[in-house]
């Protein structure tokens, strides 16, 4: 399997997360996930948490399957989520590697959200750059996070008239970076919700071959 890469990303702020179906969870989860859920009193802050936690990290492991097998279709319960070893089994095949993070962000520096990464078992967490920040209202998230992204890759981003910088689309969707009409090689992912924007990203180069 080659390497792959997903992330997601939840404002804990939108509307959304706090007035969800009450049949949601029955319908994303599995069986174990549900049992470890009804340990939490239901609508504490730590069951939506953990709620939201479960469902980004299925988000994350869905788009890095998908760079596997661009075709792939799949219910929600076809990933289960293994939190206390930080794992998730993918159509009950195989494993991927899962790290989630709370944080805080906006202007004041206060609105929770929380972000998922799920990447193959061959790559360590020092391979893999991520990052999340906060949007204003005017700006287009898409355009946001392509541009975030880049600045983060490149230190003088878009600036640098030397360079001629393009994001495409792979079959599977997930973003392709051009660099001088190069292809940068390695994998993206990038997600929004809310007022956040988020992207990971593992390049090529930055693996050690197998020996």
């Amino acid at each position: 399997m080659p390497f792959v890469l997903g992330n997601d990303l939840v404002d804990l702020s939108h509307p959304d997360t706090l007035n969800f179906h009450p049949r949601f969870p029955q319908r994303i989860c599995t069986l174990s996930e549900r049992n470890y859920l009804n340990l939490i009193p239901p609508d504490s802050p730590e069951y939506i948490e953990k709620l939201w936690i479960i469902w980004s990290i299925k988000e994350s492991a869905y788009k890095a399957c998908k760079q596997y097998k661009p075709g792939v279709t799949g219910w929600w319960n076809s990933f289960e989520v293994i939190l206390e070893r930080r794992q998730v089994l993918c159509f009950g095949d195989f494993l991927l590697n899962v790290k989630t993070d709370m944080g805080r962000g906006g202007m004041s520096g206060n609105i929770p959200y929380i972000h998922s990464l799920v990447y193959s078992p061959s790559l360590s967490r020092h391979q893999i750059s991520s990052g999340v920040t906060w949007i204003s209202p005017d700006q287009n998230p898409s355009d946001a996070v392509r541009e975030f992204t880049t600045s983060r890759l490149l230190a003088s981003g878009r600036k640098d008239g030397d360079k001629t910088i393009k994001w495409d689309k792979e079959n599977s969707g997930a973003p392709v970076l051009r660099i001088n009409h190069k292809v940068l090689p390695g994998r993206f992912s990038f997600s929004h919700h809310g007022r956040f924007i988020s992207y990971a990203c593992c390049l090529t180069a930055g693996i050690p071959a197998k020996k």
